[in-house]
This record gives C-alpha cells, sequence and structure tokens, in this order.
C-alpha cells in the first residue's frame, strides 16, 4: 500500500493523500520522499494548477515519526532536509496549495498544513505545536507561518505552551480559512483549490514568491531551524521523550 495516493482531479487538481493511518499519517522516510517528489513533479506540469492535500483514515498529519528519530545529527540533517524542500515547494512554489483538515494536525501536521495557501478543516480537526512535549523546537516554517495567521501573542502560546486549540478556537485565531462539516470537508476544500486555481497559471508562482518576501527570508529561517533542531536533538528532555515512546510502543 502506498504511502502517498496522488489523484489528479477534474479542474487539474492533484489530490495528495497522506496514507500512514496506523501512525495517523506521520511522517515516515518513506511518506516524506514520496511526497517531496510529488511536489516537485507537480511544479513543472502544466496539467496541475492547485495541489490538495489530505490525510487518510480520519486524521491529518500526527507528525514526525517518532520512532525512526535519531540522535544521529548527519542522519537527523539529511530526513530533515526533504521537509524542508516540501516547505519551499509548498510555501513559495509555482501552486497554490490547500490543506484539508480533519482530525489531528499535531507537531510537524500542523505546520505541514500552514505551509498551505489556504487551511480548510471540519469541526474534528485539531491543532497543536506539540513540538515541547518531546523537547524539539517548531520544525516546518512553523514560527515563519504560524505569527502572520494568528498575531504574535497566539503563536508564542501555541509554541510555548503545546496547548491544542479545537476547531472552532483554530478558526477564530486565523488558523483555519473554512470551517465545515466532515462531510463536506473534501468538496470545500476541492472549491477552494478551484478558486485559487482560476484564471492565468504564469502569475502564480510570483505571486507566492512575492508574498514570502514580504514575510521575511524563509531560506534563513529554515536554517536557523535546523541548528536548534540540531542542537536539541540530544538533550536529556528530548532523549527522555522519545524513550519513554519507544517504550509505549513497545519498541525497546
Amino acid at each position: 500500500m502506498s504511502c502517498l495516493i496522488e489523484m489528479l482531479e477534474d479542474d487539474g487538481i492533484l489530490h495528495l493523500v497522506l496514507n500512514v493511518p496506523e501512525k495517523k499519517n506521520a511522517l515516515t522516510d518513506d511518506l516524506r520522499a514520496a511526497f517531496r517528489d510529488a511536489t516537485l513533479r507537480a511544479q513543472t506540469d502544466a496539467g496541475v494548477r492547485a495541489i490538495l492535500i489530505s490525510g487518510a483514515g480520519g486524521a491529518f498529519c500526527s507528525g514526525g515519526d517518532i520512532a525512526a528519530m535519531t540522535g544521529d545529527p548527519e542522519i537527523a540533517q539529511r530526513r530533515m532536509q526533504v521537509l524542508h524542500d516540501v516547505v519551499k515547494l509548498l510555501i513559495a512554489g509555482t501552486k497554490p496549495t490547500v490543506a484539508a483538515v480533519g482530525g489531528v494536525a499535531f507537531g510537524a501536521g500542523f505546520s505541514l498544513a500552514l505551509c498551505c495557501d489556504q487551511v480548510v478543516a471540519d469541526t474534528s480537526a485539531r491543532f497543536s505545536a506539540s513540538f515541547g512535549r518531546v523537547g524539539l523546537p517548531p520544525d516546518l516554517a512553523l514560527s515563519f507561518t504560524l505569527p502572520r495567521r494568528t498575531g504574535d501573542g497566539i503563536a508564542r502560546r501555541m509554541l510555548l505552551s503545546s496547548t491544542i486549540l479545537d476547531a472552532a478556537e483554530a478558526a477564530k485565531a486565523g488558523i483555519v480559512d473554512d470551517l465545515t462539516q466532515p462531510d463536506d470537508l473534501l468538496d470545500r476544500a476541492r472549491a477552494a483549490a478551484r478558486d485559487l486555481a482560476g484564471f492565468g497559471q504564469e502569475s502564480k508562482a510570483h505571486v507566492k514568491a512575492l508574498v514570502t518576501a514580504a514575510a521575511g527570508d524563509l531560506d534563513a529561517l529554515l536554517a536557523r531551524e535546523m541548528s536548534s533542531y540540531l542542537a536539541l536533538l540530544n538533550s536529556p528532555e528530548h532523549v527522555a521523550a522519545r524513550t519513554a515512546f519507544m517504550s509505549r510502543s513497545g519498541k525497546t
């Protein structure tokens, strides 16, 4: 079974389904690679007018695959670089992007949703910058995207406390652009993608690049994020959290 389902739908909407339901679509190494390849191909595919991202099995994405995390900085950097490539393709790439969020969007899953131009969520959605629970810094440019949606105060509270917002709270905070019922989630997300994909295509890449540049230096932010991530990989807090997770999962 593929970890990423790709469907080119009507009107040029490329629907990417994160498909690791047994891990609530955690970003396994296979999923990272497949996701990067799919988003990279889409950038130059004239048949793709927008990208829609959703999750299988009642979750959007639970975050990083803790079982695959390692204290080896070289391996960790290679794994994270794959996701940084995805971040840049989604935030500043050539195609409009929409996240359809149902269920959990925690940690890197939260970050991934906010890399998209629009976030459509259903009433089951829950959002958390849960990195602090495992002693790690926010990743996938969340410190770049979140404050620009919520303002500094809410962003700092979420990043520092790892609090969980339900769908209504996330909509009020500006994290969710369109809130709907679970049965309507994909239809509403497709409608949003079609709206973003309308009219001329060549200008889309310029618009995304201009908006990203106006918000700050994304590459510099990702470099600092990587440094923080590597610095904390072998911290006592993270090692203890990773060990506890592995013990609960029966893998130690």
